[in-house]
This record gives structure tokens, C-alpha cells and sequence, in this order.
């Protein structure tokens, strides 16, 4: 990796941690520049994980306590996370790179679609739904469990999803929700990146290069989030989904 590998995937990381703290979807753009810096589909999806992990677990600490109001029912989440993140890992790493390339367009437009539409459907949801999602609470453990195994093969859109599900089955405030959502990700991430490193496939220097300038943007563009019109953002982020999910029917399939 040169230079030019080195400065791009830092300012890729500086606009990543920009885009987590304004409207999330950080990987639509970490994943297609580890691409560029020369890596196969397999080692760019693993070196992914680390790269946004720091966004999860900032999280993690700023919603650290609103896990006091959720505690129920916290540690099943928590063994769900982990045994999805296993689950995935394992599957992205035994059906190898050919396997991964086919699904690739598939899992970018279900990725993009629940970016798009996940904010819509939440409200939706919180407002016309008329079951009471608490009783159906073993449906939201299933659910939940196949969205850790998504996220544990590839994972991006999964926290839109996760909020979907929060907002059907549980009474969860949003900053609830949140707390949940940040801390089993981050559980799931840190595990499928234990996967991914016994089996070789993280490329250390890029991931931790662009791992740093996401923590820095984070860090100050959080200072300054509340200025900046997050839907500019939102917006800009989905018609770049688009394209990428676009370009990867075209080269896939």
C-alpha cells in the first residue's frame, strides 16, 4: 500500500466518521474504498468491521445510561449478538470469496433499501400499528437473531432494521433502542473481527488507518452535529447507495 492508498483511506475515514455521527451509513463508504485500496471483496468486508467499530462503541458509552431502563431481557440480546455474529463470520469465511461476490448486489440493496425506507417505516409503524409487539416478544428474539447473523456476514443496514423491530415488538424509547442497538453491535463486531483475524482475511494497516480518521471526525463533528441539517446528509449518502448498489449489479451480475 502507497501513500496515496494511505492519505485516501484517511480522508475516507474523516468523511466516514462525519457521515456516522450526522445520519449513519458510514459503510457505504468505508466499503468501497478498502476495495480501491487493492483488497478482495472478503478482506474488505472483514477490515470493514474494524474501521466503523469505533463508531459503536462511542455509542455505546453516550447511551451507557439509558441501558439502566432496559436491562430485561439485556443479557438474551447480548448472547443473540454474539452467537449471530459467530454464525455470520463463520458462514462469510467457509462459503469463500465466489459466494460472497454473488450476494454482494443483494445484500447492498437490502442494505440501501432499509436506509431508505427504514425511517419511514418506524414511524409508520409507531403510529398505525395495532398489535400489541409486546406479547410477540419470542418473534423479536428470532428476528433479532437473524439480523445478527446478517450483520456478522456483512452488515451494513442493520441497525435501521434493528430499529424497525424496537419500534414493533417494545415500548423502547428511541435513546433505549439505541443504547440496545449500539452496545450488541458492538459485541457482534468485536467478535466477527476475533473470526476474521484467526482466518486472515483483515488487512491491519488499511483498516486501522481509516479506523483513526473516522475517530477523529467523529469526535469533532459531533461537537458541531446539531448545526449541519442532517437530511443534506441523509440524502447525499442514499443517492451514493444507489450508485454503488447499481455498479455492483453491473460488475456481479
Amino acid at each position: 500500500m502507497d501513500l496515496l492508498h494511505i492519505i485516501l483511506l484517511f480522508a475516507g475515514g474523516l468523511l466516514a466518521g462525519f457521515i456516522n455521527v450526522m445520519a449513519g451509513g458510514a459503510g457505504f463508504m468505508t466499503f468501497p474504498l478498502l476495495l480501491a485500496a487493492g483488497m478482495t471483496e472478503i478482506e474488505a468486508n472483514a477490515s470493514n468491521f474494524v474501521a466503523v467499530l469505533p463508531a459503536n462503541v462511542v455509542g455505546t458509552v453516550v447511551y451507557r445510561h439509558e441501558l439502566k431502563k432496559v436491562r430485561k431481557h439485556l443479557w438474551l440480546r447480548l448472547c443473540l449478538a454474539a452467537a449471530g455474529g459467530v454464525l455470520g463470520s463463520w458462514i462469510l469465511i467457509h462459503t469463500g470469496q465466489a459466494a460472497f461476490e454473488r450476494v454482494i448486489p443483494w445484500l447492498l440493496l437490502f442494505a440501501t433499501t432499509s436506509f431508505a425506507f427504514g425511517p419511514w417505516l418506524k414511524n409508520k409503524l409507531e403510529r398505525d400499528f395495532a398489535f400489541d409487539g409486546t406479547r410477540w416478544l419470542w418473534l423479536s428474539f428470532v428476528l433479532e437473531f437473524i439480523v445478527f447473523v446478517y450483520g456478522g456476514y456483512f452488515g451494513l443496514g442493520m441497525g435501521i432494521v434493528m430499529f424497525a423491530i424496537y419500534a414493533i415488538f417494545s415500548h423502547m424509547s428511541v435513546h433505549q433502542a439505541n443504547a440496545i442497538r449500539n452496545i450488541t453491535i458492538t459485541l457482534m463486531t468485536v467478535i466477527s473481527i476475533l473470526i476474521f483475524a484467526q482466518a486472515g482475511v483483515i488487512r491491519w494497516v488499511p483498516s486501522l488507518v481509516m479506523m483513526t480518521g473516522a475517530m477523529i471526525s467523529g469526535y469533532f463533528t459531533a461537537k458541531v452535529a446539531l448545526r449541519i441539517p442532517h437530511h443534506y446528509v441523509r440524502k447525499g449518502i442514499l443517492v451514493w447507495a444507489v450508485c454503488l448498489t447499481a455498479l455492483a449489479f453491473l460488475r456481479y451480475h
